[in-house]
């Protein structure tokens, strides 16, 4: 019996001694990986993020049922995000995509987080996409009173809009879009998901006809 316990514990000492290794090793690889590839510990953990999906409360342009769904972080006072928008228009007129806009208001940016929820105002009046489009479109610098001059030239209900804007009906709603984009890692915009695939920073149109196979024109 004695023989047969020193046995097992020779064998659970080596197999402790090999784990205990192991450990050590993969410990040792890690911090060597940090050290010589910064950033590659932060694209693994993102990678390992789940992608974001569709909500009912979401404002979807384009093909509700598309085979391609692009979801986008964005600020409206990015000029990248105002570049990015303008491609994404004629994404979803030459590809079977739907598209998702979300607010990320960075803090730079002193009016982006008002926009987003003057935005939000004016799709109480159905008109989300054509402020949006509008306040990507501006010719001059924002101000505070562009978002009621863009309500007008919408033809929106001007007082139903500035009682929505100046009651902050919507900024709980847009901190929450932006606190779920800092939870998925997100720094910057613009920053979208392609049917579940992460990328960051804008891509112009011929990128996208690459990534879905879509010829120019079709």
């Amino acid at each position: 019996m004695k023989k047969s316990e020193n046995v097992h514990q020779e064998l659970f000492s080596r197999k402790f001694l090999i784990a205990l290794l192991a450990v050590s090793i993969l410990t040792n690889f890690i911090l060597l990986v940090k050290l010589k590839y910064p950033n590659a510990m932060q694209t693994i953990q993102i990678a390992l993020l789940p992608a974001p999906k569709v909500e009912p409360t979401d404002h979807v342009r384009g093909n509700p049922n598309a085979k391609f769904t692009i979801i986008e972080y964005s600020d409206f006072q990015c000029p990248f995000c105002a570049k990015m928008h303008e491609a994404m228009k004629s994404v979803i007129k030459e590809t079977d995509t739907r598209w998702v806009l979300r607010h990320f208001p960075i803090a730079a940016h002193p009016l982006a987080a008002k926009a987003a929820e003057a935005s939000e105002c004016a799709g109480d009046q159905g008109k989300f996409w054509e402020y949006s489009d509008a306040l990507f479109e501006l010719k001059t610098p924002m101000t505070e009173g562009t978002f009621l001059k863009v309500a007008q030239n919408l033809k929106l209900d001007w007082m139903t809009f500035s009682v929505c804007v100046t009651s902050g009906k919507y900024t709980k709603a847009v901190a929450a879009q932006y606190e779920a984009g800092v939870k998925n890692k997100i720094t910057g915009t613009p920053t979208f998901y392609l049917n579940g695939k992460r990328f960051d920073g804008f891509m112009p149109v011929e990128e996208f006809r690459k990534l879905m196979g879509v010829k120019e024109g079709k």
